[in-house]
């Protein structure tokens, strides 16, 4: 089993994997992965054996915990669709398993869909987790081309929301109409940005467009900004469910 210093979960076989096939838009050489398959299996038997949950003195810190679920998360749908590869439905396709795809993680039985909702979502109140789990979909946030480092969890959540809300195929503001067209996972997770907003922002009544307006940069920043008596209108893009191979 792979260690880090001092005891910490190691997470070098996975880092090792996304820097060798993971381009820097995120798109996966699946192939690629698929030859490296039994190192990434090793990572995905070391998430079986050791969680949060049954060594919990291995993640003593929040960000520590955090950091292991968001990779098992990534690593496991990686896994997943490598294994499948050359069909590229096994995550979305009509007999796709993604929500109810059996997993272990530190010696517990669960699913990836329990796995996002009920422990991520549950266990860190933060909406940005959304622009970092890639779900093996062209639309989903992009994979990162490295394991998040040390101490790092912040930042690259962060990063990673910048990135999304300022990439045109997930926002997109048309000033003549006051239309704010984003991603769908804005749509399908919207009660976590207005929970996140009200208990953060002091806001009553937000919307999406709040939560973009947190990190939208310039210039559609100033466009939505401009003349905000006029009504907002937010549309939803299409999602594209096809596979994140390069």
């Amino acid at each position: 089993m792979t260690m880090g210093t001092n005891g910490a979960f190691g997470y070098d076989a996975y880092d090792r994997i996304v820097r060798a096939h993971v381009d820097a838009s995120g798109l996966v050489d699946y192939a690629g992965v698929k030859r490296d398959l039994a190192e990434l299996r090793r990572f995905v038997d070391q998430l079986a054996a050791t969680s949060p949950e049954n060594a919990p003195e291995r993640f003593a810190m929040p960000d520590e915990r955090k950091r292991y679920y968001l990779t098992a998360y990534n690593a496991l749908v990686l896994y997943f669709a490598a294994e499948a590869y050359p069909s590229r439905h096994a995550l979305w396709g009509r007999l796709g398993f993604f929500k109810d795809k059996n997993i272990v993680l530190g010696r517990r039985e669960l699913t990836l869909n329990e796995l996002e909702h009920e422990i991520i979502r549950k266990q860190f109140v933060d909406p940005r987790i959304h622009f970092f789990l890639n779900c093996g979909a062209v639309s989903c946030p992009p994979l990162q081309a490295r394991a998040i480092a040390d101490g790092a969890t912040d930042d690259e959540l962060e990063a990673a929301t910048r990135r999304f809300v300022n990439d045109v195929a997930n926002v997109q503001f048309d000033a003549a109409t006051r239309t704010l067209s984003v991603s769908k996972i804005f749509e399908w997770y919207e009660d976590d940005f207005l929970r996140y907003l009200k208990a953060t922002r002091g806001l009553d009544e937000p919307n999406v467009a709040d939560y973009v307006r947190l990190y939208l940069e310039e210039p559609l920043r100033t466009a939505l900004d401009a003349e905000p008596s006029k009504p907002l209108r937010i549309e939803y893009l299409s999602y594209d469910k096809s596979l994140n191979e390069a």
